[in-house]
């Protein structure tokens, strides 16, 4: 029986590389894995998922039709994977659409995404994969400010932490990955 995964991690965590590396293995041993992203973040580009080392995956992205298109796809070529970047910004429908995948067409399916926003809440995409999943892997990296393992999301207004501000708010270098401690601590000096 197939898989519904979650390998969520902070921000730079490395999680596009590793979507890109899991498509790539796959395609090489010549099975087919098919890539999704949401429309939310597009600074990859256009149906595009790309790692800041540089490497680059053409995507779809999902819809209320991902089940059906890939179906359509199984049933004319096998489709031994589907793999989805940005996960967190997936709806709760979503996240149950790419489930039915998994269990009813045996096709695993590997998300990759942030855990928590900047402010520690859960994104909904997050908080369903969390409930549902078969499979959970955190990818870790270090803190910002010290050398623990970063477990949260901050974000920077010109400089200086903040924890206000719209939960979806796309960008790269205002957020950093930091562990608990530094997050309190700095959010304490705004």
């Amino acid at each position: 029986m197939a898989k519904l995964y979650y390998r969520y991690g902070t921000m730079q965590s490395n999680k596009s590389n590793q979507i890109i590396t899991t498509h790539h293995q796959y395609t090489t041993q010549g099975k087919q894995c098919l890539a999704y992203s949401t429309p939310i973040d597009t600074r990859s580009g256009h149906k595009r998922i790309r790692s800041r080392i540089g490497l680059e995956l053409v995507c779809e992205y999902i819809t209320d039709t991902v089940y059906e298109e890939v179906k359509a796809i199984h049933e004319q070529d096998k489709v031994h994977a589907v793999v989805v970047d940005e996960a967190q910004f997936l709806s709760r429908a979503d996240v149950h659409r790419l489930s039915d995948i998994a269990d009813d067409l045996d096709i695993p399916v590997i998300c990759f995404g942030l855990k928590t926003d900047f402010r520690n809440q859960l994104f909904e995409g997050s908080q369903v994969l969390l409930e549902l999943c078969d499979a959970i892997d955190e990818l870790k990296t270090i803190c910002q400010f010290c050398n623990k393992k970063a477990t949260l999301n901050m974000r920077l207004l010109n400089g200086v932490p903040t924890n206000i501000g719209e939960t979806i708010q796309i960008g790269d270098e205002e957020y950093v990955p930091v562990c608990r401690k530094c997050y309190k601590e700095r959010l304490e000096l705004v």
